[in-house]
């Protein structure tokens, strides 16, 4: 396709993170880069190329629409994404689940309570649920929705033809169904109109009220079509179908998708994660032994370890809270999780108020156990650790990744260019 020039400007091509760092080196640096923060920089330099060359694959596809005559575009469809800057390789510590700071375990517990059937209506929830959001709050929150308006002006028609041109026919069937199912669905009428719904769930609910929706056939991804092909043809040529099989609760499940970007290798290797895991669990066997015995001594016996290096705090405190709960209300909040968790002692007492209390005194007792054992500082060094030698073992993957992606850019720019 011949591309209209870029309204936008993707900048020069990014220098490889190998050789931008030149002070890892001692080159031109008063104090050497640690292997931590060369392979962070690393990661938010993979983010920023793949941010940009995302924004340049969503400019060709745009500018091939427009060629058609489609000067609005989905605004969600076409909204380029970065990673936010890391300042390290971990986002979180196995204990931070049941190893609290000692003045919120002692305020809150660990919070379990609130999400319990009589905690629900505890005058202390809102109080709890507002602490934690001013916990976890981001920093620089600067993501906005797009803006919208152009797009829902136009008519449901007008719509579902961009989406045909946007990725071809059998993908917008596939995801929307027909031209007409489309505009039933935006105007609630037809199949979608509420009482329909109501009266189908009704017919198919039977006796017990549940749906028979049939058996499950298996989705396969529509090849990409329309702009979206062409653009994947120009930046990398004819995407793949990838057939992958993975196994669940015995059962083995296989599924395809398409293909057409080289994934970064520090996203894709899942079995990075697990050895990540299964080096950082025998760093910290001993002392996850010290620590349940701390806990034994203090009336908590029968905690284990999880395989993911946690205790398995949700279950044990939803399994008491729902314990008097319907089967179907218990299974719902507690899912099927195969965790081992310790039998419900009669220390938590019989009532919420008992209940609330007995968790609130267990994460003070964990985390004055934490600090016994100096786990805490031992987690966070271990699992440090384990990520350093796990990136750096991917490392000349993910700058050969780097410099693929960039003459890619260097690719889109020559199109938007044109």
């Amino acid at each position: 396709m011949s591309a209209k020039k870029g309204a936008i400007g993707l900048g020069a091509v990014a220098v490889l993170a190998l050789t931008a760092g030149c002070g890892m080196l001692g080159i031109g640096g008063e104090e050497e880069q640690s292997d931590e923060d060369r392979l962070v920089e690393m990661l938010n330099e993979s983010s920023r190329i793949d941010g940009e060359l995302m924004a340049a694959e969503f400019r060709i596809v745009q500018n091939c629409l427009e060629e058609q005559g489609f000067t609005v575009h989905e605004p969600w469809a076409m909204m380029a994404y970065e990673e936010p800057e890391q300042d390290s390789l971990t986002s979180y510590y196995p204990h931070e689940e049941f190893l609290l700071d000692a003045e919120e375990a002692a305020e809150w517990g660990f919070g379990q309570w609130s999400n319990s059937p009589d905690g629900m209506d505890d005058p202390a929830s809102e109080d709890y649920w507002t602490s934690q959001e001013e916990k976890y709050a981001e920093e620089d929150d600067s993501w906005e929705e797009p803006d919208s308006t152009e797009w829902d002006a136009l008519s449901p028609e007008d719509q579902y033809a961009w989406y045909v041109a946007y990725q071809g026919e059998e993908y917008a069937v596939q995801s929307y169904g027909s031209a007409q199912e489309y505009a039933d669905m935006m105007a609630g009428e037809g199949e979608y109109a509420e009482e329909e719904i109501v009266e189908e769930e009704a017919v198919e609910g039977g006796e017990e009220g549940a749906i028979d929706v049939g058996d499950d056939e298996e989705w396969v991804e529509p090849k990409p079509g329309g702009c979206q092909l062409e653009m994947i043809q120009a930046l990398y040529g004819e995407p793949e179908l990838i057939e992958e099989t993975e196994e669940y609760d015995g059962e083995t499940e296989t599924y395809t998708y398409w293909s057409y970007r080289p994934e970064n290798p520090a996203w894709a290797d899942e079995t990075m994660w697990e050895d990540i895991e299964a080096k950082y669990a025998e760093q910290m066997t001993d002392l996850q032994y010290e620590f349940t015995d701390c806990i034994a001594e203090r009336g908590y016996e029968g905690w284990e370890f999880t395989e993911y290096n946690s205790l398995p705090i949700w279950e044990f405190f939803g399994a008491l809270y729902y314990q008097n709960a319907e089967e179907e209300e218990r299974e719902m909040m507690i899912g099927d999780s195969d965790a081992e968790i310790p039998p419900i002692p009669e220390a938590a007492g019989t009532t919420y108020e008992e209940w609330k209390a007995y968790e609130i005194q267990t994460a003070v007792d964990f985390s004055e156990c934490g600090e016994e054992t100096g786990y805490a500082d031992a987690s966070e060094k271990a699992y440090e650790a384990v990520h350093v030698e796990a990136y750096a073992a991917i490392e000349e993957d993910v700058y050969a990744w780097q410099e693929q992606m960039n003459e890619a850019i260097s690719k889109a720019q020559e199109l938007l260019d044109a």
